[in-house]
């Protein structure tokens, strides 16, 4: 990972409170309620005991599907954001939580096929197509043969999401914290390469791109609605699904 990025996270991290991640846990986003609908539905469809989210931050998305599972990883390089994640899972009563301090291209404390599934969400998009492929590669070699390899990432292939981002760019860092992103369709060529089988792409969370930077106001939501009718956008989360062969 570049060290401006890694830095720009850790930044950003140190404004995220306990009471915050309390809040969010009990307040998540429309995505990620609609991808933990999709991460529930491959746990209980698969009998998965356990599930590792990968550069979790925060951790909401884990938390929220955490009792579903025996054993949910927190990993992230960042001790401090998991210093915090621990203390709201202690406060929360969850059980059979861990977490773990590494980077994401090494994990060298896991062992290869340990999880069931292994997935994040807004991480990829930040890396380009090599270094994605050697995130991939890190995440399959630590998933159990016939687990789950899932990855979502903000869909740049999306209008409404495509010019908030370029124009909150211009704008600078007060509306637009977060590192660079690239653009990209799927992960297929980058999961494939991993040795694993694509299994599909799919969108969710249509309703946040009418929240977006582009889309906020009055005037642009109602064009872009109208817009919408004949262009029918996708979701605002892009989702990109693989299968460890057996």
């Amino acid at each position: 990972m570049e060290d401006n990025q890694k830095q720009a996270w850790l930044d950003y991290s140190k404004g995220i409170s306990i009471d915050h991640i309390k809040h969010s846990f009990t307040n998540p986003t429309n995505f990620q309620v609609e991808l933990n609908s999709l991460l529930q539905k491959t746990v209980k469809e698969n009998h998965f005991k356990n599930a590792i989210e990968i550069g979790c931050e925060a951790g909401i998305s884990l938390m929220l599907l955490s009792k579903n599972l025996e054993q949910a990883t927190f990993l992230d390089y960042d001790h401090t954001i998991l210093e915090k994640v621990e203390k709201v899972c202690a406060d929360l009563n969850f059980n059979g939580t861990n977490c773990i301090c590494e980077d994401m291209f090494t994990m060298n404390s896991i062992a290869d096929n340990t999880y069931d599934l292994a997935y994040n969400s807004g991480v990829i998009e930040h890396y380009t197509k090599e270094v994605r492929t050697k995130a991939i590669i890190s995440y399959a070699r630590i998933t159990k043969k016939g687990g789950y390899v899932i990855v979502a990432y903000p869909n740049h292939h999306t209008l409404p999401y495509r010019l908030s981002y370029l124009i909150g760019r211009m704008l600078g860092k007060k509306v637009w914290p977060w590192p660079k992103e690239y653009k990209f369709y799927s992960l297929k060529d980058e999961m494939e390469a991993a040795g694993l089988e694509y299994v599909e792409r799919i969108t969710m969370d249509r309703d946040s791109l009418f929240g977006q930077w582009i889309t906020k106001y009055k005037i642009t939501s109602k064009f872009f609605l109208f817009l919408d009718k004949f262009m029918h956008f996708e979701g605002y989360l892009t989702v990109c699904i693989a299968k460890k062969p057996l």
